[in-house]
């Protein structure tokens, strides 16, 4: 990835609600700021990355009919590429793998995922997207928590048929996430003045002392409110839980047993039990 495309990347993350637990977002923070930091001439740039996409069709066996799709690591609305192919998983690309599979002849698809989450923007859009795919073919849809399922993780795996756990996995975080960065301090320190010329109050989220205006925090918590709202209803409309219940959870994380208590999940499988599962429903589905 070039290092113009990585700092535009990183700008992206920050003042932006997200759907994303809070670990997530500072692994993805950290290894992104490493990035940026480094010299353009170590960032080995090909322009041909963009057009390196992995074979979508490689985790779909057609005689049994099931397909398999990836959903780990951080979770964008377009694909985000580096050097060895798309990081994390993009809403367009599950849903592009997804309608492929489909055509292909797959009766069931299985989200494996691991992820704690990502972008809000089309997050829900997209997990309705996968469901109409799903009801208008007849494709069974099932989620796997393979390690984490959280944040947009969980929005977009709640659309499944049902969400099974691994024992050892965690599932939740139901909420929204900003991350402001004011470097107004640093830039004093380094002898830096910032002046801004410019026409309407709200162009500018800076106080002249460099601070964040009241009127800034008070509309970006206005649109995390809402974006919540949303998420929260997105949940009950899938799960059927009551919007009380899941505002109650405090975008916590929980463990396999207590998911399955709160009714997050459907089932608890280590990998081999699911797999035995996923033969036997699908060959009972096939009969």
């Amino acid at each position: 990835m070039s290092a113009h495309k990585l700092i535009k990347f990183t700008q992206s993350l920050y003042s932006k609600p997200h759907l994303i637990n809070q670990v997530a977002f500072n692994a993805v923070s950290a290894y992104l700021n490493q990035r940026n930091m480094m010299k353009p001439e170590s960032l080995i740039s090909d322009e041909n990355d963009e057009e390196e996409t992995p074979d979508d069709l490689d985790d779909f066996d057609p005689e049994m009919g099931i397909g398999v799709i990836n959903v780990e690591g951080a979770l964008s609305y377009k694909p985000v590429y580096g050097l060895c192919g798309e990081v994390g998983m993009s809403y367009t690309s599950l849903l592009e793998t997804a309608e492929k599979m489909i055509q292909g002849g797959a009766k069931t698809l299985v989200l494996n995922v691991d992820s704690g989450g990502g972008e809000g923007y089309a997050c829900m859009e997209s997990a309705d997207e996968l469901r109409r795919m799903c009801d208008e073919n007849g494709v069974y849809l099932v989620a796997y928590n393979d390690g984490m399922i959280a944040s947009a993780a969980y929005a977009i795996s709640c659309a499944a048929d049902e969400i099974i756990s691994n024992p050892s996995a965690d599932t939740g975080s139901i909420g929204v996430l900003v991350a402001l960065l004011n470097d107004s301090k640093a830039l004093e320190q380094e002898g830096y003045v910032r002046s801004f010329i410019y026409a309407g109050s709200k162009k500018i989220p800076y106080d002249a002392d460099g601070s964040w205006k009241e009127s800034f925090l008070e509309d970006l918590q206005s649109k995390v409110d809402t974006l919540y709202g949303e998420f929260v209803d997105h949940v009950a409309k899938y799960t059927g839980l009551d919007t009380k219940i899941i505002r109650g959870f405090e975008a916590g994380m929980f463990s396999a047993q207590e998911a399955l208590s709160n009714g997050l999940i459907n089932k608890i499988m280590t990998r081999s039990e699911f797999i035995s599962y996923l033969v036997e429903k699908n060959g009972a589905n096939n009969a």
